[in-house]
């Protein structure tokens, strides 16, 4: 028998077999890089959304709350005995946290505050909102008086606040009566983060209970903050327009000031930001703000670096204390 010719590969087959290999790699490869990039870029959108989220949870109640002083929310019939303290690093506050009647304060695109900011690095263009209100009880229960913390006891028709632990007011038997803590937040945006000095960070000053503010940071990653007042002018309850916190008709003295608007509501607008994760990611984009004094926030520009992914969003939300 003849024995068959046994033939190999030739090179010609080798190159082909090897080049549609290398094909079939690169695509592999690509895929896995694009699928490795969504999920970075997905990742990303995810931090921006939950650091927005945590934000206005944050935000959201203390806004609704103002105007809430226990059983009485007429700031008239509620009494603030002289000597009662509050500073800023040990100095008198250059505004009056106990202006009971100004539950909502906005600094418009401006630090101008005595209060020592964190590392002394407020972000310049972004407003400060001062919120004032009396702490709802936890868990249901009443505080008891503290002489460490300002505290308010209240009536359905007068109320005083303390910081001495001692009751104000004398009141018949089983007439009932509120004692809450005083809440007084200033949040503002920081250029600095305690986790990173380049990361800008929303932060509030938080009265403290020896009266002196505590600088708190609420979460990093916050650009700029942005606040509208929604006013009622006529006395309705609903909202005759949004304003600005240096406007005319929310500035004492100025002409257009009006003496009976309140504020009714307050809108939010935030720009939160966070590094890349692709290095040629670039963010050239620019994001109108509600305040027309302020204008665009052009990404590549001071504090807005063009390699941060971001996220705008806003929020309008209602006082929940209209009634006297």
């Amino acid at each position: 028998m003849k024995r068959g010719l046994q033939l190999g590969m030739t090179l010609i087959e080798l190159t082909v077999a090897m080049a549609i290999g290398l094909f079939l790699i690169g695509g592999v490869l690509y895929v896995y890089s694009q699928s490795k990039n969504s999920y970075r870029a997905g990742d990303s959108l995810a931090r921006l959304q939950e650091s927005a989220r945590f934000a206005l949870d944050t935000l959201e109640p203390d806004v609704r709350l103002a105007r809430y002083w226990g059983l009485n929310s007429e700031p008239a019939r509620i009494t603030v005995p002289a000597g009662i303290a509050v500073t800023c690093n040990g100095i008198a506050p250059d505004f009056d946290p106990l202006d009971l009647a100004d539950v909502v304060t906005v600094r418009d695109d401006t630090y101008d505050l005595n209060c020592v900011s964190f590392n002394d690095a407020p972000r310049a263009g972004s407003d400060v909102l001062i919120l004032r209100h009396a702490e709802p009880w936890r868990a249901g229960l009443q505080p008891a008086p503290d002489p460490q913390r300002l505290q308010i006891q209240t009536t359905l028709a007068q109320g005083t606040l303390f910081r001495d632990g001692v009751l104000p007011l004398t009141l018949p038997v089983g007439t009932g009566a509120s004692i809450n803590n005083v809440a007084i937040n200033i949040y503002y945006v920081s250029n600095q983060s305690s986790f990173a000095a380049e990361l800008p960070s929303l932060r509030r000053l938080v009265l403290g209970p020896a009266g002196d503010f505590d600088n708190q940071e609420v979460i990093p990653g916050v650009e700029n903050l942005q606040v509208q007042l929604g006013m009622d002018t006529d006395g309705d309850g609903d909202v005759d327009r949004y304003v600005d916190g240096n406007h005319p008709l929310v500035t004492p003295g100025a002409p257009g000031f009006a003496p009976n608007g309140r504020v009714v509501a307050v809108r939010l607008w935030m720009l939160v930001g966070t590094p890349a994760d692709a290095p040629a990611w670039v963010d050239e984009r620019r994001y109108a703000t509600p305040d027309a004094d302020l204008g665009d926030l052009v990404a590549g520009s001071a504090d807005y670096p063009s390699t941060y992914r971001r996220l705008q969003i806003f929020k309008t939300i209602f006082l929940s204390n209209e009634g006297a």
